[in-house]
């Protein structure tokens, strides 16, 4: 009888027995970056890329969707079981072995999010890649930059629409925004010698608020190879946002070098929305900085904006205020703890780090 248990159970453990080891391997990979970019990076996260990406990535579906229903159905079927033993008596064999699923799927969860994107977290840093040097912000550099990037928002802003009453809106956006950012970003990692196989998809969500209520526009979901954006989103963020999880979707996990590279793919496009979008996104992050350094001095930059700012500004505060964050202090330190975990030093900080790399290009170049 036990040995028949034991054959019954053995493909969970398995799954457990694999997802430590994953983890294992994570850590050795964390020592040798140059070796995660050559055999890895460019060569078995390429070969996924491409085999899912002229697959299941031309479905008209977020294959998200489909990977939430077998979810609800596997651990439908867990406690179904635990509730099954416990009817018959056998309550606590039933728990054990509903734990003992439970621990099965996330153990074969942790082992596919390495093997399917999560070492990409392993490669050496932007700088490394790009022969730049690391920089520091100091408060002349932050001052003198915000007041370029202001100057710069406005014209852009003007560009796009002259009407300072109404905010941007979605007929602003043009119809293959995804198209048009995949071939900006494509370029830009190619003139780097970055691999850009297949074809990353971001989909927008339907449910709207499902990101937003977790203090999130979008997200990259290793297990789908597709990125994602709240359909609650504000037309406004959805080029840069979506710009910042394709780069997810090329390779790479640090979230300031995403804000980064999503930055640089955007400006260089000829679609003045889409650089509005990344201008904007760059100008709040210097904002944001400014408010720390100097609340009063922030305060009074916010109440010279000029009109059309302010209507963009409030209309994307009405949206994100449809949706309440659920528990923020929680999420802030689960993510924050994930993101150390993965090598981010910084962890939530890290976003804000697109000014040091910009910073950082611009001497380069």
């Amino acid at each position: 009888m036990s040995s028949i248990i034991s054959s019954k159970h053995k493909y969970k453990y398995f799954w457990i027995i694999l997802g430590v080891l994953s983890f294992g391997v994570d850590r050795i990979m964390a020592t040798a970056p140059d070796w995660v970019d050559m055999f890895y990076f460019r060569g078995v996260f390429q070969g996924f890329r491409w085999i899912y990406d002229h697959t299941l990535g031309f479905l008209p579906i977020p294959v998200v969707y489909i990977t939430l229903v077998v979810f609800v159905i596997y651990t439908a079927r867990i406690f179904t079981n635990v509730i099954k033993n416990a009817k018959d008596g056998h309550w606590l064999s039933g728990l054990g072995e509903g734990l003992l699923g439970l621990l099965a799927f996330f153990g074969g969860s942790v082992f596919f999010f390495y093997l399917l994107w999560g070492y990409n977290y392993n490669r050496s840093n932007i700088y490394a890649d790009l022969d730049m040097q690391e920089q520091v912000i100091d408060s002349v550099y932050l001052m003198n930059e915000i007041d370029r990037v202001t100057k710069e928002l406005i014209s852009t802003r003007m560009i796009v629409s002259t009407d300072s009453l109404n905010a941007i809106s979605e007929v602003f956006i043009p119809e293959d925004l995804e198209s048009q950012i995949r071939g900006n970003l494509e370029g830009l990692l190619e003139s780097w010698d970055i691999p850009t196989t297949g074809r990353v998809r971001v989909r927008k969500l339907a449910l709207k608020g499902v990101l937003l209520r977790f203090s999130t526009a979008g997200v990259y979901v290793p297990y789908v190879f597709e990125g994602h954006i709240d359909g609650g989103l504000h037309p406004i963020l959805w080029p840069f946002t979506m710009a910042h999880e394709m780069t997810h979707g090329y390779g790479y996990g640090d979230e300031g070098t995403c804000n980064f590279i999503g930055y640089l793919a955007c400006v260089q496009s000829d679609n003045d929305v889409i650089r509005y979008s990344a201008i904007r996104a760059y100008w709040r992050y210097l904002m944001s900085d400014l408010r720390k350094l100097d609340k009063e001095l922030y305060r009074q930059y916010m109440i010279l904006l000029p009109l059309a700012l302010k209507v963009d500004l409030n209309e994307i505060i009405e949206y994100m205020d449809r949706y309440p964050d659920i528990m923020p202090a929680v999420r802030d330190k689960m993510y924050d703890s994930y993101l150390k975990s993965h090598g981010v030093k910084d962890g939530l900080a890290n976003y804000s780090h697109m000014i040091k790399y910009i910073k950082a290009y611009r001497e380069r170049e």
